[in-house]
């Protein structure tokens, strides 16, 4: 932070007497000694407890002394306490905590009337109060560590104004004149404060208007930069035109619009005046300059990008344009090459080369001057350039590979003549030899093409070329297949149809064992199968004799036949699918039957464990009453179904299917109830267990005026469960939260007048006294911790 001397001048004086004020109010605290303050005789601390303990009860105003003992009454105790007192040679300041047990008492004993006094006009009132109310409760609850930090706590914490005015009287000063200097001293503390808090906000204020400043500096540079680039040059000197021109013109005048915000930032900036007054409204300034500049600065990241992107695409048109003029040449030289090499005019070549050449002039006269309409054309020029070359860089390898087209079709036909004399074939509709006529027509072709130079149209010679050379020789290899496949076709019919001479006995026989056992529903599907099978049969029956003509030597119609043993093929495969299905449909049926009878058990055992549930948790009929009788009639019914004479399967699967869906829904149901029951049942004894642990918390079981109140209500709730009421037992249950609230107002007040009887009772006999040491009284007390002396017994049935 930065402070200029001049505030130093003014707020030093008054920050030394802020000093001094705070060291002549020193007196008022004391230091505390610091040891090992436990004691154990009695064993009633763990190590981990004792370490605790010193831990807390170091560094404190009044320091507390722990002590233990074991088989003392309540006289012997505090006779025990003060002994230590007297023996230990404490200070003022020093507090002794003597716990007893067996009878289990606590005994507190200090010698500070500045303390007595304090604990005098506190709500506790005397010793024996703070040790009723800070360390009995605890103690009560088991937590006697608790408890003698409780005391310790309330010892050394009273409030401000109490501790000022008794160090106050001690050095001499009146209550009127003490107030008056601790507010007059606490008044001039803040506005230091106030002082130092501003200034420091000043200095940030001034920080954060430098850092602005900064950025506004650097987006005027940025924006004069721009300015005077070269493309602005260029629009000035008219060396731009058309499109180009009017986009420049468009980024100019955006440019200058941001231009002119520099001077009115600046005068914002140095609007702002930043003093100790006027932080809020300096900092409210800043915040509307600082908004202001960041769209500021992303306008101008906008009109950089843009720049960026008119210059970048400029110098790329132009370096498109003198790349593909200097490609184009390339291209030039190279057909010159070609010409000279081949011999050929290449025709088609060289007026792709003319059309290329003439988009490229086009761009070339756009892009000094329009460079943005220049980009299409030069970018279309470039991409036929690459095209060309790389046609032209294939265009010898496809002069190569014509050269060898004429020895490959004569070598594939004196290839494929002896093969077909051997094989005897007669050449009727596939004709090999006429392809590679064909071929050899479009070679010609391919050589006037070659010598035009038009690359996809040689591309496209070749490919007829090669595929008329490889369909050739596809051609022989398919007749001799096929002739070869349809007589094994043949056989196969053959064999198959004398397997299927007995095919009407095994069906009969089939459907003769169905009859017995099963409903005509499955008949009729044995019978669609054996229809089809001799479908199929008079299928192959009219392929076969057309497959054997289409075979014979002078005939040689491979390609129909192959066409014809393919349908053929299916029907006989089609046929053995058949007679398999036909000649175990009983056996599948069979293993349906035992699968639905299997499944039926499972669901009856299912129906038969839910009514066992149903009974043993006592549901109301109404409940489940109709679920069941549903169940029940759908499992009777799929039981006489899968149990009588000639089964539709069909029909059986759907009955289980039924009784099935029914049988879940009625074991749901039971699965329902159950767990409402579960959750009544629980609620019930939520109850139970919550009156049991008030009883305990307050150390009664008083039958006060609400616990009848609970106990009819729990008794109705049970006969609720045992009737079958389970939903309507767990909304009843909600109303004892509302009377166990009273039932705790009442065991509280029990609780509270058995505490105060008890704290009368106490101070009628006594809360401090002792000896004289010192010029002081001694103050000490005795409470008991035991708790049995206001505790009652009793039980109720329920």
């Amino acid at each position: 932070m930065n402070i200029d001397k001049r505030t130093l001048k003014i707020w030093l004086p008054l920050l030394f007497v802020c000093w001094l004020i705070s060291q002549s109010m020193t007196g008022i605290v004391y230091s505390a000694q610091q040891q090992g303050f436990v004691r154990d005789d009695a064993g009633l601390f763990s190590s981990s407890e004792i370490d605790k303990l010193n831990t807390e009860l170091s560094g404190q105003e009044y320091q507390m002394y722990v002590n233990t003992a074991t088989g003392m009454d309540e006289a012997q105790g505090l006779a025990y306490a003060n002994q230590i007192y007297d023996r230990s040679n404490l200070g003022k300041n020093d507090i002794v905590l003597v716990i007893t047990t067996n009878p289990n008492y606590v005994h507190l004993v200090f010698q500070n009337a500045v303390l007595a006094n304090k604990i005098a006009n506190s709500n506790e009132r005397t010793v024996q109060g703070v040790t009723d109310n800070e360390f009995v409760p605890s103690a009560q609850d088991g937590d006697i560590v608790g408890g003698v930090l409780a005391v310790n706590k309330y010892i050394n914490h009273v409030p401000l104004t109490t501790v000022i005015s008794q160090k106050l009287a001690q050095v001499g000063l009146n209550w009127g004149s003490a107030i008056a200097l601790l507010i007059g001293g606490i008044a001039l503390i803040w506005l230091v404060i106030w002082l130092i808090i501003r200034l420091n906000r000043v200095g940030k204020l001034r920080a954060r208007r430098q850092q602005i400043q900064v950025q506004h500096d650097q987006i005027a540079t940025s924006l004069n930069s721009l300015i005077v680039s070269d493309l602005f040059k260029e629009l000035e000197m008219g060396f731009v035109t058309g499109q180009t021109k009017e986009m420049i013109e468009q980024l100019q005048a955006q440019l200058m619009q941001e231009h002119a915000r520099i001077a009115t930032s600046q005068q914002q900036i140095d609007a702002v005046t930043i003093s100790i007054g006027t932080v809020k409204k300096s900092a409210t300034d800043l915040e509307h300059i600082e908004q202001q500049q960041t769209q500021w600065a992303t306008d101008m990241a906008n009109v950089q990008q843009h720049h960026q992107e008119i210059d970048e695409l400029s110098r790329t048109v132009r370096g498109i344009v003198e790349a593909s003029k200097v490609n184009l040449e390339q291209v030039k030289q190279t057909v010159t090459n070609l010409e000279k090499q081949y011999q050929y005019p290449l025709t088609a070549m060289k007026d792709r080369i003319a059309t290329i050449e003439h988009i490229l002039q086009e761009a070339d006269q756009l892009d000094e001057f329009d460079f943005i309409k220049a980009k299409e054309p030069a970018e279309r020029a470039d991409q036929w350039l690459d095209v060309l070359l790389e046609d032209i860089r294939l265009y010898g390898e496809w002069v190569q590979r014509s050269q060898r087209y004429t020895a490959e079709i004569d070598n594939t036909e004196q290839e494929l003549r002896p093969v077909v004399e051997r094989e005897k074939l007669k050449l009727t509709v596939d004709d090999p030899f006429r392809i590679l006529e064909h071929a050899r027509a479009e070679e010609i072709r391919l050589t006037q093409l070659l010598a035009g130079g038009n690359v996809e149209l040689i591309r496209q010679s070749m490919t007829i070329i090669e595929q008329d050379i490889a369909e050739a020789r596809q051609v022989v290899s398919d007749l001799i297949r096929f002739r070869d496949e349809s007589n094994k076709t043949l056989a196969m019919a053959q064999q198959q149809m004398t397997d299927f001479r007995n095919m009407p006995e095994v069906y009969n026989q089939e459907v003769s064992r169905l009859q017995a056992e099963y409903a005509s529903v499955h008949i009729q599907e044995q019978g669609a199968r054996y229809q089809e099978i001799q479908k199929r049969q008079g299928e192959v029956n009219i392929l076969t004799p057309q497959i054997v003509n289409a075979l014979h030597d002078q005939i040689q119609q491979y390609r129909q036949a192959n066409t014809w043993s393919e349908q053929v093929r299916e029907s006989l495969s089609r046929m053995e699918q058949l007679r398999t299905e036909i000649t175990s449909y009983k056996d599948l049926l069979d293993n349906q039957k035992q699968s639905e009878q299997q499944r039926l058990l499972h669901l009856q055992e299912d129906y038969q464990r839910a009514n066992n549930q149903q009974v043993a948790i006592s549901v109301h009929p109404d409940d489940t009453q109709q679920v069941q009788a549903i169940s029940y009639d759908a499992l009777e019914q799929a039981e006489q179904m899968i149990s009588g004479s000639l089964l539709n399967m069909l029909k059986v699967k759907e009955a289980v299917d039924h009784a099935a869906s029914a049988t879940k829904s009625f074991v749901e149901r039971v699965e329902e109830l159950t767990r409402q029951r579960q959750e009544a049942v629980e609620a019930i004894e939520g109850l139970l267990q919550e009156h049991r642990n008030l009883s305990a918390r307050y150390f009664t079981t008083a039958i006060t005026t609400h616990v009848p109140m609970l106990h009819r209500l729990i008794e109705e709730l049970q006969q609720l469960v045992s009737q079958g009421y389970f939903v309507q037992a767990q909304q009843q249950a909600q109303e004892g939260e509302s009377i166990l609230q009273l039932i705790a107002l009442e065991y509280k007040a029990i609780y509270d007048q058995e505490q105060e009887r008890k704290r009368r009772q106490r101070s009628s006999g006594g809360g401090s006294g002792g000896s004289s040491s010192g010029g002081g009284s001694r103050s000490s007390s005795s409470s008991s911790w035991s708790g049995s002396s206001s505790r009652s017994s009793g039980s109720s049935k329920w």
